[in-house]
């Protein structure tokens, strides 16, 4: 890659993670947006994601999950529900709230994508 090709992949981060911020609950910690990511891929692709799946595909203590995913599910991003076969076994479904601010977080960084050029400071 030459020195354009990574410029022009920084100014992309740099477009993701501003949209991202003003789209999702996310701040100084990833965590949010790795939980985030995972429950709106797997609903996406109609996966049933358990809080124990979940937990186990993201690379963070469990300490560090439960408190950004408790805080989630209490701002209304996150909700969970009972399986019918065993109570104790709770799925994790994204809200509409966070539904709506994904897609418009995905529109924009399409829209980015399909950018010749991709400005950060025109964001």
């Amino acid at each position: 890659m030459d020195t354009e090709q990574h410029l022009l992949v920084i100014d992309l981060l740099v477009v993701i993670r501003k949209q991202a911020t003003r789209h999702l609950p996310i701040g100084h910690s990833f965590i949010p947006y790795d939980i985030l990511v995972v429950v709106v891929g797997d609903a996406l692709n109609n996966n049933e994601l358990t809080v124990k799946a979940l937990f186990a595909s993201l690379p963070y203590s469990d300490m560090g999950l439960r408190y950004h995913f408790r805080k989630l599910i209490e701002a209304g991003w996150i909700e969970l529900h009972s399986t019918t076969s065993d109570a104790r076994v709770k799925k994790v479904k994204p809200t509409e709230k966070l539904s709506i601010q994904f897609a418009l977080f995905s529109n924009a960084i399409t829209t980015q994508l399909q950018t010749p050029q991709i400005s950060p400071t025109s964001t």
